[in-house]
């Protein structure tokens, strides 16, 4: 487990250890619609809460899209969406990765955090932008944000075909021993800049060719019909009370 610590505000994130969860879920799988016990999975994300030290934590039924909803205290988790904000104290906001990219906002001046779930569908669509404006409308500004980009598939273990590079330009593909690659995360990145965000951190972690210790889907496609478990990224405004 990585984590950052901006004073009022923490990102943590979850590799797959630690967690309750058996077989090809093993250990920390988070999602609900995956197909493990139910059971586990919500003893996984009630250590995840404790863990990150949040009153609660959201979580969403993700669908590969852009929109973006606010979240409160009130709110429950597995809404149909791809990206939360929220400016709640002790509010955690989980996305659920295997491969795509865990994106986590924080503005630390106005405490106000944003995550988003960010596929190739989803980044194209502009879930990254609907995020960063939804903060906005709670009062936050994109020269405040900071942005932390967790664990996902990188450029190098990113390979796609041919009928894949119309969807974006060229400059995010690579050739690879003959093969194309997609870069998801210059992508994202892309996508941050261009909305005025400058402070961006990118883990380095590959979940494809580090699978043994964060579930790749693009590696269970491979050897077990891509069934395999979801791991957490979490971003908290920290209680003061």
């Amino acid at each position: 487990m990585d984590f950052f610590d901006f004073d009022n505000i923490v990102c943590y994130f979850f590799d797959r250890d630690s967690g309750f969860s058996d077989g090809l879920f093993s250990s920390l799988n988070c999602s609900r619609f995956v197909g493990d016990n139910p059971e586990s999975v919500e003893k996984n994300l009630e250590f995840v809460r404790k863990s990150v030290g949040a009153k609660k934590l959201i979580t969403l039924n993700q669908i590969h899209s852009a929109k973006c909803v606010i979240v409160d205290e009130n709110s429950e988790s597995d809404q149909e969406a791809d990206a939360l904000v929220t400016q709640s104290e002790g509010v955690a906001l989980g996305i659920l990765t295997a491969d795509c990219v865990p994106v986590l906002l924080a503005d630390p001046v106005k405490k106000i955090v944003g995550a988003a779930h960010a596929g190739w569908k989803g980044a194209k669509s502009g879930v990254i932008e609907n995020t960063i404006e939804k903060m906005v409308s709670l009062g936050s500004s994109c020269e405040n944000m900071i942005s932390v980009i967790g664990p996902c598939v990188h450029v190098e273990s990113y390979e796609v075909g041919k009928d894949f590079l119309d969807n974006f330009p060229p400059k995010y593909f690579s050739k690879i021993c003959d093969k194309y690659h997609f870069d998801v995360v210059k992508f994202c990145c892309d996508r941050l800049r261009e909305k005025g965000i400058s402070k961006i951190s990118v883990n380095e972690i590959d979940t494809f060719k580090n699978h043994e210790k964060y579930f790749s889907f693009r590696y269970a496609k491979k050897n077990s019909d891509g069934i395999c478990g979801r791991n957490i990224s979490v971003i908290c405004i920290k209680p003061t009370t």
